[in-house]
C-alpha cells in the first residue's frame, strides 16, 4: 500500500484539534494508526507514541473492529461518511462507549487513509444538551433579526416575481443586485454551460468578470448544472476551480425554464477565514429567485416568439400581397430573403435560381456586393454523390462545414472572408415537383444552427415557389395574350403596339420605317390537300424562317391565317426597303421540308414606307395591305410598293373581299337588332341586322360588303351564321320570359335557292330551342318570283315548320297580285323609298294606301320600314300600317339592350322630333 502524504494527514489532524473535547484518530486502510490527538490519549490511556505503534484492532473490541472494517470497505467502494457507535478498549482494559464520525482521506483522487472523530457517549449527551441550550439562546437572540430579514426577503421576492422587465438584462441585473444585498455577498453571477465551458451570462459586483467571459468547467459546476443546490463555506474550499479559487463563500442553484436547464444563479464573497453556513431559508430564497428568473426568461421567450411569429406572419402576408399585386419577381424574392433574416438576424440568407442546368445567385441583399459578383453559377451535377445533389434537391440539408457545401464549393475563401462557417439549404420546388432553385441560410461565427430553421427555410422555399409559379403563369398568360399561339410571333394587337413604338422612335430620329404585309400564295391549296395540321406546321416553319431573317431592331407578327407583317426599322430610303423586302421574298421560295413532304410556297409582299406612305400605324398597315393585294392581283410571288394613285380605287374591292373571307374566322361579325313596334308603342319583335367591324378598317357598311358576299358566294356561309346566332339570342330572351318577342332574319337569294336551306333553318331551331313561331324569315320579292313554283314549294316547307314569312322591300319589284295570291306569306314590308315621298304632291301616299288595303284584304300584316320622323310615323298610322321600324325609335340595339327593352314591357316612345 502507498504511504499516505503526511502533510495531508497532519493538515487533517490539525483541523480536528480545534475542539479539544473531541477526540481524533487517523489510520491507513489496513488500520495502522497514523495520528491521534490529546483527547484520545486521555480516553484510551495510551500515549501518542504508543498509539502510533498500534493497529486500530488493538483499540476496539472484536465486534467494533469487524463493524469498522466493513464500514471502511463500504466507504472505499463509494459509500457516504457515516456516524457509528463503537466500543473503545482502554489501556487498563475498561470498555468505553464512543460516538464517531468517519470519513476517508484522499491523495490525488484516491482514498489512502481514514479519519475518525468523536466523543464518549456520556460526553456526547452532555455536549448535545449544552448545544441545545446554546441554540435556544441563540435562536431567541436572533429571532427578531431573522424576522426582519425574512420580511425583507419576502418583500424583495414579491417585487422580483411581480415585476415586468422590458429586457432580460434588466431582470438579471435587478435579481443579482437584490440577491447580493439579501445574502450579504459581494458578487452575483448567472452562468450558462456551453459544452465544457461556463460562460458568464450576467455579473454584478466583480470588476474582474464580465458578461461573455468563458471559464473551464470543473467539479463545482458539475453539481450546480446537474440541478442540485450547492452551498460551500470556508471549510469546503473550491479547490482547483479557476472561477471560485478566490472565493471562500458560495451559494448557487440552477435556473430552470420549464424542463430546460437555462443557467446557474450564484452569489459569492470572501470572508477572510470566517466560516459561514447558509440557512434553509436562504437556500429557499435563492431557489425562489431562480424561479423568478426562470419566469422572466420564459416570459421573454414567449414575448420574443410571439413577436417573431407576428413578424413572420406579417412578412409572409407581405410576400403574398406582392405576388397578388404582380410586383417584380426580384422584389418579391428580396422580401422572402429579408423575412428569413428577420427571424435569424445573426445569419445571412441567399436565394439561387435554376437556369440552364445551373444555380445562379438571384438575391443576397446582406452579402457584400463584390462577393456576389465573384460567385459564378453553380452547375447542377445530378450524378455526383459527393455533392449530395439528389438529397439537396429534395429536402433541407445542413453542412456544419461550409467547405463541404456545393454552393460554396471551390469558393470557400469567399465564405471565410465574410465569416460564414456553416449553412442550411432548402429546395424551391413547384407544385408538380420541378426544381426552381434553392434558398440558403448561412451561419457566421458564433451563430448556431437551430432545428426550427428548417421550418423557416421550407416556408421561404414555398413562398418563393408561389412567386415564381405566379410570375411564370402571369408571363405565360401575358405572352399568350400578346403572341400567336402557333408561331410565337406577336399577334395583331401587340404588333400594332410595337409598330406605334417604332414610329415614335423614327419620328425622334427623323428616320424611315418600312412595313411589309405578307400573304402566302396558294396556301389554301396546301390546307385542302394535306390537311389543316400540315398547314399549321407550314405556318410555324414560315414564322421560324422570318425570325431568322430579322435583325435585332426589326419586328415580325402574324395577323391571322396566312398573313404576316414585318417592320424594318432604320431604313435609309425606299429603295433599301424594297431590296430588303426582296430578301424575304427569296427566302420564301426555298422549300420547306416537313416530315417526308417538300412544300413550296411563295408570297405576295406589299410595302409601305414611313413617312412617305403614311404617318400612323393604321394608315401604313392599310397601304401595305393594299400594295400586297396589288402584288397578288398582278400574278403573285412579287413585292409591290404602295402607290397612292394606282392602288386605292382598283384594289379597295379586292381588299374588302379578302378581308371578308376572314371576317367570320376572326369573329368580326356582330348582330344588331332593330325593334319592330306596333302602333300602340309595344315592341312586337326585332329584325336582325348583320354588322362588320374590321380591326384595322373599322365599321364597314352592309351596302359595301353584302354585294361582295353575294357575288363571291360567302353570303351562304354568312347567312347560316346569322340564322344560328339570331335563334340562339332569341331563345335566350324566350327563356328569360319574353315569349312574345320574335326575331326576323333576311335571307339572300343564293341561300334561299340551296337545297339544304330548309334543313339549315330546322337545325338552327333545334340547336337553339327557339319556338318556330318566334322566327320570321324575310324574302325579297325580286328573287322569289324568279322561279315561282319552286319558291312556293320551299316557302310552304318553311311554313310547315311553324315559321312565318315576310316579303321584304315590297313594291320595288313586280308587285303583282297574281303571284302574291299564290305565295304562302304572313307579312308585307313596305320599302322605305315609298315613305320618303309620302308628303310630296303626287307622291307615294296613294300607292302605300293601296298596298295596305290589298294586304289587309289578304289577311297580311303590313310593316312600314325606314320610318325616321314623327310626321312619317303619323302618316303610316293614318294609312293603316300595323307595325313600323326605323330610326324614329332609335338606332339598332345590341342583344343585351334588346333584353332590357323587352323587360320594361311598356310603350316605346319615338325619340326623334319631326
Amino acid at each position: 500500500m502507498a504511504t499516505p502524504d503526511l502533510a495531508l494527514l497532519r493538515a487533517g489532524y490539525r483541523e480536528l484539534t480545534r475542539d479539544s473535547s473531541e477526540f481524533a484518530c487517523s489510520y491507513d486502510l489496513d488500520g495502522n494508526i497514523i495520528e491521534i490527538n490529546g483527547a484520545l490519549e486521555r480516553i484510551s490511556g495510551y500515549s501518542r507514541d504508543e498509539a502510533l505503534q498500534m493497529n486500530l484492532r488493538q483499540l476496539l473490541d472484536p465486534e467494533s473492529w469487524e463493524l469498522s472494517r466493513e464500514q471502511v470497505r463500504e466507504q472505499v467502494g463509494g459509500g457516504p461518511p457515516q456516524n457509528l457507535n463503537i466500543t473503545l478498549v482502554t489501556k487498563n482494559g475498561q470498555c468505553v462507549q464512543v460516538e464517531i464520525t468517519r470519513r476517508l482521506l484522499f491523495e490525488r483522487g484516491r482514498p489512502v487513509a481514514v479519519l475518525d472523530r468523536g466523543r464518549s457517549t456520556a460526553e456526547a449527551d452532555s455536549w448535545r444538551k449544552d448545544a441545545a441550550l446554546h441554540e435556544v439562546e441563540e435562536r431567541l437572540s436572533m429571532k427578531s433579526m431573522e424576522l426582519a430579514q425574512f420580511a425583507e426577503q419576502l418583500k424583495q421576492l414579491h417585487r422580483l416575481s411581480t415585476t415586468s422587465y422590458p429586457t432580460l438584462e434588466r431582470a438579471f441585473d435587478d435579481h443579482l443586485r437584490t440577491g447580493s444585498r439579501l445574502f450579504d455577498l459581494a458578487v452575483g453571477m448567472i452562468l450558462r454551460v456551453e459544452g465544457g465551458t461556463a460562460v458568464v451570462h450576467a455579473v454584478h459586483g466583480s470588476p474582474d468578470l464580465r458578461a461573455g467571459k468563458e471559464i473551464p468547467l470543473r467539479s463545482t459546476h458539475c453539481l450546480t448544472v446537474a440541478g442540485r443546490l450547492r452551498t460551500m463555506t470556508a471549510s469546503e474550499p473550491v479547490a482547483g476551480d479557476e472561477l471560485y479559487a478566490e472565493f471562500e463563500m458560495y451559494i448557487g442553484t440552477p435556473i430552470w425554464v420549464g424542463s430546460e436547464l437555462f443557467a446557474t444563479l450564484s452569489f459569492s464573497s470572501k470572508f477572510e477565514g470566517v466560516a459561514r453556513s447558509f440557512t434553509a431559508a436562504e437556500k429557499e430564497v435563492i431557489e425562489l429567485m431562480a424561479r423568478s428568473l426562470g419566469r422572466c426568461v420564459l416570459e421573454h421567450r414567449v414575448h420574443s416568439e410571439r413577436k417573431k411569429s407576428e413578424s413572420l406572419e406579417k412578412s409572409r402576408n407581405r410576400v403574398l400581397e406582392m405576388v397578388a399585386e404582380n410586383h417584380a419577381l426580384e422584389a418579391i424574392l428580396d422580401q422572402v430573403v429579408h423575412m428569413v433574416e428577420g427571424q435569424r438576424p445573426e445569419s445571412l440568407c441567399s436565394l439561387l435560381l435554376l437556369k440552364d442546368e445551373a444555380l445562379a445567385w438571384a438575391t443576397a441583399p446582406s452579402f457584400p456586393p463584390q462577393t456576389i459578383r465573384l460567385l459564378k453559377p453553380i452547375r447542377v451535377l445530378r450524378d455526383t454523390s459527393d455533392l449530395r445533389s439528389a438529397e439537396v434537391s429534395r429536402s433541407t440539408v445542413f453542412w456544419d462545414d461550409v467547405r463541404r457545401c456545393p454552393f460554396w464549393a471551390e469558393r470557400a475563401h469567399f465564405a471565410g472572408q465574410i465569416g460564414v462557417e456553416a449553412c442550411l439549404s432548402a429546395p424551391i420546388r413547384s407544385a408538380n415537383g420541378a426544381l426552381f432553385g434553392m434558398v440558403v441560410l448561412h451561419y457566421r461565427r458564433g451563430d448556431r444552427y437551430e432545428e426550427e430553421d428548417r421550418d423557416l427555410l421550407q416556408l421561404a422555399g414555398r413562398l418563393a415557389a408561389i412567386a415564381i409559379e405566379q410570375r411564370r403563369l402571369t408571363d405565360g398568360l401575358a405572352f399568350q395574350a400578346r403572341h400567336d399561339s402557333l408561331t410565337g410571333l406577336p399577334n395583331r394587337s401587340f404588333f400594332l403596339e410595337l409598330l406605334r413604338e417604332a414610329l415614335l422612335e423614327a419620328r425622334e430620329r427623323s428616320g424611315n420605317v418600312a412595313v411589309l404585309f405578307i400573304d402566302l400564295d396558294r396556301f389554301k391549296q396546301i390546307n385542302d390537300t394535306l390537311g389543316h395540321a400540315m398547314g399549321d406546321r407550314l405556318l410555324k416553319e414560315v414564322g421560324e424562317r422570318l425570325k431568322r431573317l430579322l435583325t435585332e431592331d426589326d419586328l415580325a407578327g402574324r395577323m391571322g391565317g396566312d398573313e404576316f407583317t414585318i417592320v424594318l426599322t432604320r431604313q435609309p430610303d425606299e429603295q433599301t426597303a424594297i431590296q430588303n423586302s426582296r430578301e424575304f421574298l427569296n427566302a420564301f421560295r426555298a422549300p420547306h421540308r416537313i416530315d417526308e413532304n417538300e412544300l413550296f410556297v411563295t408570297a405576295s409582299i406589299g410595302v409601305a414606307v414611313f413617312p412617305t406612305h403614311g404617318c400612323d400605324s393604321a394608315e401604313l398597315m392599310r397601304n401595305a395591305d393594299l400594295a400586297m393585294y396589288h402584288a397578288k392581283n398582278n400574278g403573285k410571288n412579287d413585292v409591290e410598293v404602295f402607290r397612292a394613285d394606282g392602288h386605292a380605287s382598283g384594289l379597295e374591292r379586292l381588299r374588302l373581299e379578302n378581308a371578308l373571307r376572314r371576317a367570320l374566322e376572326h369573329d368580326e361579325f356582330e348582330l344588331l337588332y332593330q325593334p319592330v313596334v306596333s302602333m300602340n308603342g309595344k315592341v312586337d319583335g326585332v329584325e336582325a341586322l348583320l354588322t362588320w367591324r374590321h380591326p384595322v378598317y373599322g365599321t364597314i357598311s352592309p351596302n359595301q360588303f353584302i354585294p361582295i358576299a353575294e357575288e363571291t358566294g360567302l353570303i351562304i356561309e354568312f347567312g347560316s351564321w346569322v340564322i344560328r346566332t339570331a335563334c340562339l339570342e332569341a331563345a335566350r330572351w324566350h327563356e328569360a320570359g319574353h315569349h312574345a318577342a320574335r326575331v326576323s332574319v333576311n335571307v339572300s337569294a343564293l341561300q334561299f335557292e340551296r337545297r339544304d336551306f330548309v334543313e339549315t333553318v330546322a337545325t338552327a331551331l333545334a340547336l337553339s330551342g327557339l319556338p318556330p313561331e318566334c322566327l320570321e324569315l324575310e324574302l325579297t320579292e325580286s328573287y322569289v318570283v324568279r322561279d315561282l313554283p319552286q319558291a312556293v314549294i320551299r316557302m310552304s316547307q318553311i311554313r310547315d315548320l311553324g315559321i312565318s314569312i315576310a316579303i321584304d322591300d315590297f313594291g320595288t319589284g313586280y308587285s303583282s297580285l297574281s303571284y302574291l295570291n299564290r305565295l304562302p306569306v304572313d307579312c308585307l314590308k313596305i320599302d322605305q323609298s315609298f315613305l320618303r315621298s309620302l308628303q310630296e304632291p303626287e307622291g307615294s301616299l296613294p300607292v302605300v294606301q293601296s298596298i295596305v288595303r290589298l294586304a289587309h284584304s289578304m289577311n297580311l300584316t303590313v310593316v312600314a320600314e325606314g320610318v325616321e320622323t314623327r310626321q312619317e310615323l303619323d302618316l303610316v298610322r293614318v294609312l293603316g300600317c300595323d307595325k313600323v321600324q326605323g330610326h324614329v325609335y332609335g338606332p339598332a340595339l345590341r342583344g343585351e339592350q334588346v333584353e332590357a327593352l323587352l323587360a320594361k314591357n311598356d310603350a316605346f316612345a319615338p325619340i326623334l322630333a319631326s
